[in-house]
Parts: C-alpha cells; structure tokens; sequence
C-alpha cells in the first residue's frame, strides 16, 4: 500500500532558455525578416509583383514565427532591444556617406559633360542621364546585394563595377560630381532621404531660382516616363507625383 503520507513526485519542470539564447534571437530577428522578404520576392513572386503584397505575405510568415520563437519561451522583452539595436547599427551603417574617392575617369567625364553645357542647369541634366544609365540594375537586387548599402561606400568602387548600386550612394555619387564641378555650391544640391514602403529612397534636390529641380536617379531607372526634375511620389515611389513642381520635368 502506499503510504498517503507520501507525496507523488512532481513532473521535472523544462527548463527555461538562458540570456544568451534570446539575446541571439533578438539580434537575429531582422536578418530572418530580411530574408523571408528575398524569399517571397524571387521564389513565390516574380520581380514584378507588387511590394505591398510580396511585405503581407512576408509579414505574415514573420508573425507566424515570432508566435513559435514565443510559446517555446525564445522570445522576451529583452529581444526586442536586441533587435532595436541590431537595427540601430543598420540605420548607423546605411547613415556612413559615400566616400569622395572619384576615380580619374569620373572626374574627367564629369569636365567633358561640363564644358559642352554653358547653362549649368543643363550640365546638371546631362550628367543625371549619364548616371542613370551607368548603374541600372533588376527591381530589388538591393535584397541581394545587402552588403552594398551597409558596407561599400567607396565611389571608385561603384564607378568600376556598375551595376546595382543603391539609391541613397547613387544620389551622392551624382551631388559629388556635380560639386567637383565647382558650379554649385553645396547649399545649392542638396541630398535628400524619403521612403518607398519599407526602404529608404536618396534623391538629390537642386535650387534653381524658380523652383527646386528633382534629381531622382532611382526614379529614372524604374519609373516609366519620368523625366529629370520629377520626383516619385512617396511612400509607394510607383508613380510620379501630380501635384506641384515635383511632378514637373525640368525644361530648361
């Protein structure tokens, strides 16, 4: 007989993952999001589908495993601000500019474009299609190429490779040469930074005396009928502004 005195020996509890374990996920959590989105852009999808359902159905398979990484207690409020700095340290990185180390073909380029234009608005255009046309690339080879928009932020690079190169370093590129002009002032091309959907969007804004001139080179290479002086609009950056001067093109 058992003795009723005797407590019946209770279940082995599981034990709980340490600190190091869901601090790896913290950090891991955006470059699993990043590569569900490559997934679903060039497996399910197909490079012309659009961003807004190829990021729902990302989205969805995201939440789907955070709710997984959650019931087998991998997830905790320290994770997200593992993950808050792992994303800190991508905005840090995306953040570095371009360096100034243009090669001396750029630099001589950039004076045979110059010396046919007397006006320096038409220099300013002549150099921009130039530009667009050097790096096209295939719609969001950015996921990729990740290394590009965080690690490679030398001209001289990117001026001998062609290809993909990001919005944000080709707008630089493109204000650098014309700066090396010495036909502009650097209050007078401005670098700008707006968003298209999840991923930010460089451009470069030119004052012209009657009105600011939009030099979107990543607008050039994947938005039909734009013309230099437009600006996409935001935050889709899948058609052209209709209001104002941004969906104007320049005329000179």
């Amino acid at each position: 007989m058992r003795n009723p005195g005797l407590k019946r020996d209770s279940p082995p509890e599981r034990a709980r993952p340490g600190r190091l374990p869901k601090t790896l996920v913290g950090f891991l959590l955006i470059p699993l999001f990043w590569c569900l989105f490559a997934f679903f852009a060039f497996v399910p999808f197909d490079r012309k589908a659009p961003a807004q359902r190829i990021l729902a159905v990302t989205g969805s398979a995201f939440l789907a495993i955070l709710l997984l990484l959650h019931r087998r207690r991998l997830l905790s409020f320290e994770s997200a601000i593992d993950s808050g700095l792992f994303f800190g340290l991508m905005f840090a990185l995306y953040a570095i500019p371009l360096r100034g180390d243009l090669p001396q073909a750029a630099l001589a380029m950039n004076r045979k474009i110059s010396d046919a234009n007397n006006d320096r608005y038409e220099y300013a255009r002549d150099l921009f299609h130039v530009i667009a046309g050097r790096f096209i690339s295939p719609t969001r080879e950015y996921l990729l190429e990740p290394q590009k928009i965080f690690l490679i932020k030398s001209a001289s690079y990117y001026w001998k490779h062609r290809g993909y190169v990001p919005s944000h370093l080709q707008a630089q590129l493109y204000r650098r040469l014309l700066l090396a002009s010495g036909r502009f002032s650097e209050s007078e091309v401005v670098y700008e930074t707006g968003r298209c959907y999840n991923s930010p969007h460089g451009y470069v804004v030119i004052r012209h005396p009657e009105r600011l001139v939009y030099a979107d080179l990543w607008a050039a290479q994947n938005v039909d009928d734009y013309q230099f002086g437009q600006l996409v609009e935001m935050p889709s950056c899948e058609t052209l502004s209709l209001e104002g001067p941004e969906g104007e093109p320049y005329v000179g």
